[in-house]
């Protein structure tokens, strides 16, 4: 499997996301800070990208977000994803920005056509 890659702007975005994430319960789960430095460590932030990730306004990163290739969008939502397990709560403002942000950014859809692929290639079969 080939690694997915982000830019500077990019991952000033994916920053911006996961905080608001990290946010939006009004609790920050030291769980949540974890796995949101393991995921600064693996994407290679840089202390500038995450600085400018900290005062970007959302709009804007989900706007660069839009612009992201399928393949990094959805590996964002993974991301985002693994902010919202971390803290093993089931929170519905969490996963209601999530579905706020997967709706914007088109991975909705994304997901939606993969699942009908699925389903039609094993119809196929």
């Amino acid at each position: 499997m080939r690694e997915i890659t982000f830019n500077d702007t990019q991952k000033s975005a994916i920053i911006s996301l996961l905080v608001e994430m990290i946010n939006v319960d009004k609790r920050v789960d030291p769980a949540e800070v974890g796995v949101f430095n393991n995921i600064c460590g693996e994407l290679h932030v840089s202390e500038d990208v995450y600085n400018i990730g900290l005062a970007l306004d959302s709009m804007v990163a989900l706007d660069v977000m839009k612009r992201m290739s399928d393949i990094q969008k959805i590996y964002t939502a993974r991301l985002l994803t693994r902010v919202i397990d971390a803290d093993a709560l089931d929170d519905d403002n969490e996963i209601r920005l999530l579905n706020i942000i997967c709706k914007i950014t088109g991975i909705d859809v994304l997901i939606n056509n993969d699942d009908q692929d699925k389903k039609n290639k094993k119809a196929k079969k």
